[in-house]
């Protein structure tokens, strides 16, 4: 791997720790600050990997499409967009997965999903990063309902800031049976740090905005109904009005893989990569390309 990475923090969030990690010992609004040899800054989002045990085979054969996918170009980073663990495997099977990404020696990070703590907490997966050298990962400060992985990625080329990423938990269930949603304290610290930015961003979470539903045009697959986030706590329409973020990218809807374009603001699927998730699209990821000009493509991989 060509890249060079330069994490430009006080205190390295992994290397340092001596015990097990707290929450809070993730807890600083810093963002990760990383740099990039190329012109371009090329991102591999895969996403609804549902792994389990060691012993079982569908696990096995999605760490090896993760190698596949992540080998097959020059990435800067790998996201994993939720569902990294179904209930069966648990902390266990995260050790697995954690294994796999730092061999294959790409920063990568991730964000929860809504099946990950169906029988574990988050604490057990925390307890499981520490020591991790491409990891970059943190639960984010604490505010109302937060959840657990609020947190920023700032990409510098020739030591200046070139694009950001944001990350968000959107939790696991509401109320009445719906889907969980991002909470407006986490729109609140969007808005914080948009206001602020410099450069247009792009931002990872797990369950579809509810402006994902039912879209006029698009282009991929669309071969489900959409399950949204249960509330809209306005975080797209900070988004609208700021104007800096370009592109939102989920999974959870195992079935569809499009894009759609509201309000100037891509709105995309990634592609499912794990053999555990239900539905008949063939595994892959999907690329994010930021080009020199700062203009964003973005298009699906298969294995």
């Amino acid at each position: 791997m060509k890249k060079t990475l330069m994490v430009l923090m006080i205190i390295s969030l992994f290397g340092l720790l001596s015990c097990k990690p707290k929450i809070d010992e993730y807890s600083d609004d810093l963002p990760f600050v990383l740099s990039m040899d190329g012109d371009s800054l090329k991102i591999l989002q895969l996403t609804d990997l549902h792994l389990m045990s060691s012993a079982d085979v569908n696990t096995q054969n999605t760490l090896d499409i993760i190698d596949d996918l992540v080998t097959a170009d020059d990435y800067d980073l790998v996201v994993i967009s939720g569902d990294a663990i179904v209930s069966y495997g648990g902390p266990n099977a995260f050790v697995n997965l954690i294994d796999r990404m730092e061999a294959l020696a790409v920063p990568w990070t991730f964000v929860f999903g809504n099946h990950e703590t169906d029988h574990f907490d988050y604490q057990g997966y925390l307890d499981k990063i520490e020591n991790t050298e491409f990891l970059y990962f943190k639960t984010g400060p604490e505010m109302t309902d937060g959840g657990v992985g609020n947190f920023r990625i700032n990409f510098t080329k020739n030591s200046e800031l070139f694009y950001s990423l944001y990350f968000f938990d959107s939790h696991t269930y509401g109320e009445i049976e719906e889907y969980g949603n991002v909470f407006p304290s986490q729109v609140d610290w969007y808005e914080t740090h948009v206001s602020d930015d410099v450069v247009n961003s792009i931002a990872f979470m797990h369950i579809p905005l509810r402006q994902f539903i039912s879209p006029t045009e698009y282009e991929g697959t669309f071969g489900e109904p959409v399950c949204p986030q249960g509330i809209d706590t306005g975080l797209f329409a900070a988004m609208v009005a700021h104007g800096k973020t370009v592109g939102v990218f989920v999974g959870h809807d195992h079935s569809n893989d499009y894009t759609t374009v509201k309000e100037s603001i891509l709105l995309a699927y990634g592609r499912k990569t794990g053999e555990n998730s239900y539905g008949d699209l063939p595994r892959g990821g999907r690329v994010i390309v930021i080009d020199e000009f700062a203009v964003m493509t973005t298009y699906i991989v298969e294995r």
